[in-house]
């Protein structure tokens, strides 16, 4: 009776102290996993990327990659990267839309850990042309054009 228990402690044993295994898939290591684009102009290009290196020891595919909302898209080499080869991820987001902005990218791909999120952040300037009115902006038109409608 106590010989099974003791057999099967050793094994128990033996088969926690194994090694992980080393991944043999592609591994994504991107430089920074957050970009501050700072300040920026409204309605003017702005553009940032990402660097990343596959550290795996196979080919890595980027399959797809979703932003947070339409404002920001990305664009990335469809092609596979190689081992211990570096790849970029760049980022273009819509200035159209004044005030402070987080928003998050996710990358999906081909290796264990995959997705990665990543995230830029920072901040539009508002237009000369908007005005102030009880904690929101109002452009010069539609201060001008609002008309309070009643039932």
């Amino acid at each position: 009776m106590k010989i099974p228990i003791i057999i099967s402690a050793i094994l128990v044993s033996l088969t926690a102290c194994q090694p992980k295994p080393i991944p043999q898939g592609a591994q994504l290591r991107f430089e920074t996993l957050e970009v501050d684009m700072g300040s920026l102009v409204y309605k003017a290009d702005a553009t940032c990327s990402f660097e990343f290196f596959n550290s795996g020891k196979s080919p890595l595919l980027i399959q797809q990659v979703k932003t947070s909302c339409g404002c920001t898209v990305a664009q990335w080499d469809k092609r596979p990267i190689k081992a211990n080869q570096r790849g970029k991820l760049s980022i273009k987001y819509d200035t159209s839309h004044p005030g402070r902005f987080r928003k998050t990218i996710t990358v999906f791909y081909n290796g264990e850990d995959s997705p990665q999120v990543l995230s830029i952040k920072g901040s539009v300037a508002y237009p000369e042309n908007f005005k102030k009115m009880r904690g929101k902006y109002y452009t010069y038109y539609s201060l001008t054009a609002f008309k309070p409608q009643f039932w």
